[in-house]
């Protein structure tokens, strides 16, 4: 969601009228529903936002046995009730403090609280060395699991991202998903080599005692203060690798599957510096916050307090810790930082319009600090749509779901290295809500289009929809035909387009892959 595609992609209007077909084959067979009856009005959305938030005292040492009377909930600025409310102790819900009267407990006392822990590894910018000994001890540390707990491991190798093992509680499963991630190459040396050239000329500078503190002259110390702001620059190569891990680790959270309850990631990557991350980090922050997920860095390059302060404010956004220390245990850390909490739920007035909104929990007394996610997201039908078309490019997606036509025309070259590639979609009528419109109705639904390149670049998620004026509601079975087109670069690419289904909310897709000629 940047501001220019990753793969120069640009897509067009739906072009002309469009008209209704019916296909051949099985995807056109499997539609025997009824057609659905008019779209009218608005859904009510109930879902609850569950903020999960640590109180500590001066000396920080948890705080337990207070009730939700004794927090406030503040969304964009404003107090508002807070409807749901429990204490966690060691992943087991406590006995709800106050009068009946009050918030109402998501989970029966005594109950157990499964936390969903995902081991993001992110071997671009990990030393292998540091990055294999964390692993080893997650790997220790697995017999640390309870039975409502699950993990899942995802690593990223600067331009794909692989699942070396999806949501489970086998141990066994879980072992060896760690084993293949330590046998991954890690670029982190190459990256840490990018930055000592740097450095090498701000050393050379000090080496020669130019700008040094005890000099008097004017020039020199000018030229200190400009040796001072050159020593936190980034290498372009790390500028842009930083790009691509951020980018990556958003999509990763938007797409992979998040479960409900208590959400952690353990994310081992190496020192982002401030003087880029915030700009970077951002969508990460974003999704993460969406989806009720709590950051753990653990830095895998061996770096020092400084040189990760924005991986701490990456945590601090999300209501994590980061984990710097090598001989730091940090399965074992979050474990037990994450199982005991305050859990506060509220009902939001969902508007689905993509805004975002902060969410700040205070403690009433001011000898308390709490630590928790920073907000969430009113996401769009059309945003939703888009979502799904990157979890399907970047996980692949169900058969199930699998419910769109794609056929691309002949590709016809607009520029230097760039193709546009005509599309016709078949979109089951199904698919499409109908509302009156005159004498006849009209149709139409969020479009979304995602790109990956043969070498693992990725377009951002455009912004389109499908629209049809009909005379009288389709028959069930048939397709909708829409013709488009899309602008890519002359490689080999496969294109995802989804489509939401009004009728239970999800979202269906299909593919296409462009091989240019020559190519086998």
């Amino acid at each position: 969601m940047g501001k220019e595609p990753a793969l120069g992609q640009k897509v067009w209007r739906i072009l002309g009228t469009l008209w209704m077909v019916t296909l051949a084959g099985t995807a056109a067979r499997a539609q025997q529903e009824a057609v659905p009856g008019n779209v009218f009005g608005e859904s009510i959305d109930v879902r609850v936002v569950n903020v999960e938030a640590v109180v500590t005292d001066g000396q920080e040492k948890r705080v337990k046995g207070l009730s939700a009377a004794d927090f406030r909930l503040l969304v964009d600025g404003r107090e508002v009730p807070i409807e749901f409310f429990t204490e966690v102790e060691d992943g087991k819900a406590a006995p709800v403090q106050g009068a009946p009267a009050g918030p109402q407990a998501p989970v029966a006392a005594g109950e157990a609280v499964g936390r969903s822990y995902l081991v993001y590894i992110d071997d671009s910018f990990s030393l292998a060395n540091a990055r294999d000994a964390a692993l080893e001890k997650i790997a220790r540390d697995l017999p640390l699991l309870k039975p409502g707990d699950q993990m899942a491991v995802l690593a990223f190798d600067g331009a794909r991202l692989d699942i070396l093992s999806g949501w489970t509680r086998d141990a066994a499963a879980l072992s060896a998903a760690l084993r293949r991630a330590r046998a991954r190459p890690a670029t982190g040396g190459q990256q840490l080599a990018y930055q000592r050239a740097l450095q090498a000329d701000v050393n050379m500078v000090y080496e020669n005692d130019i700008g040094g503190d005890g000099d008097t002259n004017p020039l020199t110390q000018t030229v200190g203060r400009i040796m001072e702001s050159l020593g936190p620059r980034v290498s372009p190569e790390a500028r842009t690798q930083l790009g691509k891990t951020a980018t990556a680790a958003a999509g990763a959270l938007r797409g992979f599957e998040a479960p409900a309850g208590r959400k952690v990631i353990l994310m081992l990557s190496g020192a982002w510096t401030m003087k880029v991350a915030p700009q970077l980090y951002g969508p990460m922050v974003e999704a993460a916050n969406r989806l009720g997920y709590t950051i753990y860095p653990v830095d895998v390059a061996q770096s020092d307090a400084r040189s990760v302060s924005a991986l701490g404010d990456l945590a601090g956004r999300t209501g994590g810790r980061i984990l710097v220390s090598a001989k730091m245990d940090a399965f074992r850390e979050v474990v037990a930082d994450t199982g005991s909490y305050y859990w506060l739920g509220f009902t939001p007035s969902w508007k689905a319009d993509d805004r975002a909104h902060r969410v700040v929990v205070e403690p009433r007394s001011k000898d308390l600090k709490v630590r928790s996610r920073g907000g969430f997201s009113d996401l769009s039908k059309r945003t939703e749509t888009a979502i799904k078309a990157e979890s399907v490019l970047l996980f692949g997606g169900s058969e199930r779901e699998r419910r769109l036509i794609i056929q691309l025309g002949e590709p016809k070259r607009v520029g230097r290295g760039e193709l546009e590639i005509p599309v016709t979609l078949g979109v089951p009528v199904e698919s499409l809500a109908l509302s009156p419109k005159g004498e006849g109705y009209v149709a139409q639904t969020p479009l979304a289009i995602v790109a990956m390149d043969e070498k693992g670049g990725r377009a951002d998620l455009p912004a389109s929809h499908l629209e049809v004026t009909m005379k009288a509601p389709p028959k069930a079975g048939t397709y909708a035909r829409f013709q488009t087109a899309v602008q890519v670069r002359d490689l080999g690419q496969r294109l995802v387009f989804s489509v939401q289904d009004p009728v239970d909310g999800k979202a269906i897709w299909g593919s296409a892959d462009y091989k240019p000629r020559g190519k086998p």
